[in-house]
């Protein structure tokens, strides 16, 4: 018994297709066996694999962990209303690791958050990491974020950001009221 494969004329002519298209991509750059992927920069990779639905996701898993950075400063504030020094020691040994794993990878200078239409969000955890950390009494996590915040979006003062009160406010009025609230300069 013989393996017989019929053929319809769309699928050969969609193989035939396909063979040229390689065929000619190989022509094109020179024969060289490197990737698409292995040609193009990281920064470049990156912008590409931002785009569309990546981009749309990226910016909900950074509206969600904004959102978690809020519930973490209302826990806090209720732990420590009610004296809760063991529940607060708990606490920051769970939300320390969460931020060093889920917020500094995504407010990283190099990570994909530094895409443009990402900016926004990207100084909104920022600006939410330096409230938590000063509610947890890490002074010097504080004044480094508001560093960053100053340094990383020095010509961009007019954008409008999400406070971690909820208020939208231009950046330039976020970081006079985060240095106002955590008493740094």
């Amino acid at each position: 018994m013989k393996n017989h494969v019929d053929w319809s004329p769309r699928a050969g002519a969609l193989i035939a297709l396909l063979a040229v298209a390689l065929l000619s991509g190989c022509a094109l750059d020179g024969g060289s066996p490197e990737t698409f992927f292995a040609r193009v920069s990281g920064a470049d990779a990156v912008e590409s694999q931002l785009d569309g639905e990546a981009l749309a996701q990226r910016k909900s898993s950074m509206r969600r962990i904004r959102r978690d950075l809020a519930s973490f400063r209302r826990t806090l504030e209720q732990l420590q209303r009610h004296g809760k020094k063991s529940g607060i020691e708990r606490f920051e040994r769970f939300a320390r690791p969460f931020i060093e794993a889920r917020v500094d990878p995504l407010i990283s200078p190099a990570s994909p958050a530094s895409h443009p239409e990402l900016r926004p969000f990207r100084a909104e955890l920022l600006l939410s990491k330096a409230v938590l950390m000063h509610q947890m009494g890490d002074v010097r996590t504080v004044r480094r974020t508001i560093e960053r915040l100053a340094s990383d979006f020095e010509a961009m003062g007019s954008m409008l950001v999400l406070y971690p009160t909820g208020e939208a406010v231009t950046l330039e009025q976020s970081v006079a009221r985060l240095r106002a609230q955590t008493g740094e300069s």
